[in-house]
C-alpha cells in the first residue's frame, strides 16, 4: 500500500485546481444572494466542511493525507473569502458580471497560488493546532 502522507506535486496541483473550481463554482452559484449571506455560506463551505470530511474519513479508517496546521488553513480560507468580498464590491459598479469575475478570480487564486502556499506552509509550519 502506498503511503499518502506526502502528496506529489501533480497530486497537490490537481487537488488545489479541484478545490478552486468547487470554491469558484460555489461563488458563482450564489450570485442571487445578498453578499454577506453569500460570504458566510462560502466560509462555512471552506472552513467547516473539510474538517468534517476528514473526521469521517478517519472514522472509516481510510488513510488520510497529512494536513497543514489547522490555524493556517482557517486564516487562509477566511482571508480568501474576505478577498472575494472586496473584489465583488470593487467590481460591482463596473460590470454586471461581478459574481462570475469574482468566481474566476477565486478559482485562479486557489488553483495557482494554493500549491505554492501549501509548500511554503509545510516547510515553515509549526505544530498542528
Amino acid at each position: 500500500m502506498v503511503s499518502r502522507s506526502k502528496p506529489t506535486a501533480t497530486g497537490l496541483r490537481l487537488a488545489y485546481a479541484t478545490a478552486g473550481l468547487l470554491i469558484g463554482g460555489a461563488w458563482a452559484y450564489g450570485r442571487d444572494m445578498p453578499l454577506w449571506e453569500h460570504a458566510l455560506r462560502l466560509c462555512v463551505i471552506v472552513v467547516v466542511v473539510p474538517p468534517v470530511l476528514h473526521l469521517i474519513r478517519r472514522r472509516l479508517r481510510r488513510s488520510a493525507v497529512h494536513h497543514l496546521p489547522l490555524r493556517h488553513l482557517i486564516v487562509a480560507k477566511v482571508l480568501l473569502v474576505v478577498g472575494a468580498v472586496v473584489v465583488q464590491l470593487s467590481l460591482d459598479p463596473l460590470t454586471a458580471r461581478t459574481s462570475l469575475l469574482t468566481a474566476v478570480a477565486l478559482t485562479a487564486v486557489v488553483a495557482v497560488g494554493g500549491p505554492a502556499w501549501h509548500r511554503s506552509r509545510r516547510t515553515t509550519g509549526g505544530p498542528s493546532v
